[in-house]
């Protein structure tokens, strides 16, 4: 029971689904004294989480199909979805990209003489007795406890609730409903199908996944791992292990083991890490996906389940744009905040940063000292131009990524006139592999935009000088685990891995930990040398599955290729080629998870 005039109870069920799993969800409200069906109306702001089915009313056979169930049949109602970003009821054609911000139900009364007890029943993913195929869930559980929630939102005055954009922003205030009530139920995680041991400088973790890569709850991992682990819980779904080197074998399910990556050459280790994600405060996080993880809690998910070294998040901030397109200003606020907590040099590094859009395109922007909310907030900063005009000596870097191919004319390049603050680029993500026009493996979907100059071969075949990294561009909450920066450092601080970002000593994985060594002549990669006649390629390494192939790029291009099958390769290579240019190498796992090194340049 509840107390509010509006409705005596409220409820959804199922109260648990398993992940990825699909559901007939049902809320059922039941009317109280005050609830009128005069001109009021019910919005159901639903969970959009990766792999959500969004609620419709178009076809019986879509997935997030709603059927409402009113008790009264003297009710009048119209039902309809609302996409929070064409900011209208949306239509065949009039609606967001592949529909993700159509997450709400909107239930808008007409007439009728509603009786306390009258029970309105919602049914999405309504399966009509076998006709219907059911609402899918989110595939993510991103806590030990997760639960998704529909918020129910009731306004007696049917002409308030919309538009609807999930949350206020400056000279826009969300409707407030006379009531809200959040229903939720938990999202649990599936059977245990592969273990992942992660290896950092000073811990080693345990994870039992499921088949989307969540953490198993289990009391003690002894059931499926054996040796001397010394794991204790870490609070997050995974088992801390007494050491970086403790072994490990799995008694059954497949197992993935991180190399060790500690003094790789010379003094200098590889640690990994996501310079390019966001938070429940970016707007598309907000609209399409009703994201509601913070920084705080993306941080954590970064340590403690990624397991990775250090993360950025970069919330969308566009400062020449509408208020809708920028990080709010208490955000920022709690960004820094979550910042503050959770970085500790030596054990994890956390930064702050902003993703930025103009005509060239996205860049995300990472920022290695406290920026204030006025230093970002400037709308004058209409292209990366006046950005790095205004930020001219500041510590930070900028990164530029290509799914969106900005809308300069082909082969017009915006290039950072300071050194050290553009000094690599992104060519892989959450969008798919942005090496070259020919890529197999992780390439981008057909959804996808492709432009011919905006690509590492591109780049590297007309002289630029960028290293090559990925990171995950992840909107869904679960950072760290699909493309990463990896960083040839002394330690893991602030100061010694944005110097080895800027010498490019850096390469990129498709989030394998993949360990990759590449030198030409002993010079490690990102390195740019006078040319000489004589080159030797040298090659060392390690993944977590065999390597199908090992290929040597120059300018872009393919030169060479080997077929290791096998875990550990190691080879120098002599290439025979007088002239100037850039080589790089691609390292292609048998579970096609690639790492991408960064050029050496001989001029």
């Amino acid at each position: 029971m509840i107390e509010n005039p509006f409705f005596t109870a409220a409820e959804v069920t199922p109260h648990e689904i398993p992940a990825g799993d699909s559901a007939q969800i049902a809320v059922r409200l039941v009317a109280g004294p005050g609830f009128s069906a005069n001109g009021s109306r019910i919005i159901l702001d639903m969970p959009a989480y990766l792999g959500y089915s969004r609620p419709s009313v178009y076809d019986q056979e879509d997935g997030g199909f709603v059927e409402v169930f009113c008790s009264n049949p003297d009710l009048r109602y119209l039902e309809r979805s609302w996409d929070m970003e064409v900011a209208d009821f949306p239509t065949r054609t009039k609606t967001s990209f592949k529909g993700m911000a159509q997450r709400v139900f909107v239930i808008d009364f007409l007439d009728g003489a509603a009786r306390e007890g009258d029970e309105i029943l919602v049914k999405w993913g309504y399966t009509r007795d076998g006709f219907g195929c059911g609402a899918k869930v989110s595939v993510l559980v991103l806590k030990p406890e997760f639960h998704n929630t529909i918020h129910v939102r009731y306004f007696a005055d049917g002409t308030k609730g919309l538009p609807d954009f999930g949350r206020s922003f400056k000279g826009y205030d969300r409707p407030v409903p006379d009531i809200e009530l959040p229903l939720s139920y938990r999202i649990l995680p599936r059977e245990p199908e592969r273990i992942r041991v992660f290896r950092r400088r000073t811990r080693g973790d345990l994870a039992i996944l499921d088949r989307f890569a969540n953490p198993v709850p289990v009391a003690k991992p002894g059931g499926y791992v054996a040796g001397r682990l010394g794991a204790a819980p870490n609070g997050s779904g995974l088992f801390s292990l007494s050491s970086p080197h403790v072994r490990v074998a799995s008694k059954g399910l497949p197992l993935q083991d991180t190399p060790d990556m500690s003094r790789v050459f010379g003094s200098l280790s590889i640690f990994f890490g996501d310079l390019h994600t966001h938070s429940a405060f970016s707007n598309d996080c907000i609209e399409r996906e009703k994201q509601e993880m913070t920084p705080d809690d993306l941080f954590t998910y970064a340590d403690n389940v990624a397991c990775i070294d250090f993360l950025a998040v970069t919330d969308h901030h566009q400062p020449w744009d509408i208020e809708r397109n920028k990080i709010r200003e208490d955000h920022w606020a709690l960004l820094n905040d979550a910042v503050r907590k959770h970085d500790r040099e030596g054990e994890f590094l956390a930064f702050a940063g902003f993703e930025y859009r103009d005509k060239r395109g996205d860049t995300a922007v990472v920022l290695n000292e406290p920026f204030s909310y006025a230093d970002i907030d400037v709308p004058s900063l209409v292209t990366v131009n006046e950005l790095w005009q205004q930020f001219k000596g500041r510590d930070y870097v900028t990164i530029p990524h290509f799914h969106n191919g900005g809308g300069l004319e082909d082969g017009e390049w915006y290039s950072c006139p300071f050194e050290g603050i553009e000094p690599n680029i992104e060519i892989y993500s959450c969008h798919g592999s942005y090496e070259n026009d020919t890529v197999l493996e992780r390439h981008i979907s057909q959804i996808k935009r492709f432009r011919r100059d905006r690509n590492a071969k591109y780049f590297l075949e007309n002289g630029f000088r960028f290293g090559l990294t990925c990171n995950s561009d992840g909107h869904k909450g679960n950072v760290g685990i699909n493309g990463l920066t990896a960083v040839y450092a002394k330690e893991l601080t602030h100061k010694a891995i944005f110097e080895a970002y800027r010498k490019r000593h850096v390469y990129g994985t498709t989030n394998a930990r993949i360990r990759l060594l590449f030198t030409i002549n002993g010079a490690l990669m990102g390195s740019i040398l006078p040319n000489v006649p004589g080159k030797t390629v040298h090659l060392d390494l390690k993944g977590e599955q065999p390597f199908k192939s090992v290929d040597i790029m120059k300018n872009g291009g393919r030169i060479m290729r080997f077929r290791p099958d096998a875990i550990e390769f190691t080879a120098d290579v002599p290439l025979n080629d007088p002239g100037p240019g850039n080589w790089y190498v691609r390292a292609t796992q048998i579970d096609n998870h690639i790492a991408y090194s960064s050029p050496v340049w001989f001029l």
